[in-house]
């Protein structure tokens, strides 16, 4: 696909990155004392739109989600490539998946739990589950649903279905950048699978999980290779450590491996990994042709989505100011 064929959505995506909420916004919203009070700021936003007299604090979930609808609808809209849009979006088809298959092996109503958007249509979905076919969906899908059902029809649960959704949204999720043929697109893929495994790794190591566990979960197609993630961690976490000095991810080992040893948790990687993202869409910031500016305001708009929903949940539970502050995400303006 040539460049040129972005130049026009590009220019429309600027405009819509004007209206991203910068820091201080993010301060004046960390300043108020009641979560009710956020409204009264987000009614200058975009987010206004979707806030009237009787939304109150309980309701930010249904602002933030018609707010991201709206983004990918639009973005749908510019994209001269669907699948620029799908690398955001397919994660919804595959939780909308979980959920369908649970319900159906429940006999619960679990439509609650649905969300709203993804790359592919949610009675396409249901039918999926009803039917494990259907002329327009890719194989990949169909090859999940079989596994999914045959691992239901072996063990009589569903609590193990996770890992084969998340392995399968990953082939998945690379199949679509590579069938793009644009090498940003697929830079970006390959580091999202990098930082989705360092994760999926150092938690499976707090947990005490084994090597074979840890093979399960990891997925293939990054930039770095999976079996030397897996072999170092088993060897201690200072080793795994030292592996990460020498990978593009240097910068965040010593805070990451520092950070489990002092407190246990991993919730500062979750904003190194983030915040290592925005970096690399803000070098890319400026590249006037190609799928970077969509793919960076996409990117941008769900961190500010993830910023928005942490900061409601924390006013609504009183959590200090200065502890809200410090996991507000890197904003991309």
């Amino acid at each position: 696909m040539k460049d040129i064929q972005y130049s026009s959505a590009n220019v429309r995506i600027r405009t819509y990155e004007g209206r991203l909420l910068d820091r201080s916004v993010f301060d004046r919203l960390l300043s108020v004392e009641r979560a009710s009070d956020l409204y009264s700021i987000l009614l200058e936003t975009p987010y206004g739109d979707f806030i009237d007299e009787k939304t109150s604090k309980h309701d930010f979930e249904e602002v933030l989600l018609l707010e991201e609808k709206r983004t990918f609808d639009l973005a749908y809209e510019l994209a001269p490539l669907k699948a620029v849009v799908d690398i955001f979006t397919l994660k919804y088809d595959y939780h909308n998946l979980k959920v369908l298959v649970k319900s159906w092996y429940t006999k619960e109503d679990l439509s609650d739990l649905l969300l709203p958007f993804g790359a592919f249509d949610r009675n396409l979905l249901k039918e999926l589950v009803q039917t494990r076919t259907h002329k327009e969906a890719p194989q990949v899908l169909i090859d999940c649903l079989e596994e999914v059902f045959s691992y239901i029809e072996d063990y009589e649960e569903v609590q193990g279905i996770d890992i084969i959704f998340d392995n399968y949204y990953w082939r998945h999720f690379l199949e679509v950048a590579e069938a793009s043929k644009e090498s940003d697109f697929i830079e970006l893929a390959q580091r999202m699978i990098d930082l989705f495994n360092l994760s999926t790794i150092l938690r499976s190591y707090m947990m005490g999980r084994k090597k074979g566990f840890m093979n399960a979960v990891v997925a293939e197609g990054g930039t770095l290779p999976t079996e030397q993630l897996v072999s170092h961690i088993q060897r201690s976490l200072a080793d795994f450590g030292a592996y990460l000095k020498s990978t593009p991810y240097g910068s965040v080992s010593d805070v990451v491996i520092e950070g489990l040893k002092t407190t246990g948790t991993l919730n500062h990687f979750d904003m190194l990994k983030d915040d290592f993202t925005m970096r690399y869409f803000k070098e890319k910031k400026m590249i006037p042709f190609g799928p970077s500016a969509i793919l960076g305001y996409l990117y941008a708009k769900e961190t500010e989505i993830k910023n928005l929903r942490m900061i409601f949940i924390g006013k609504i539970n009183k959590v200090p100011v200065e502890k809200l502050r410090s996991r507000v995400r890197d904003s991309y303006v």
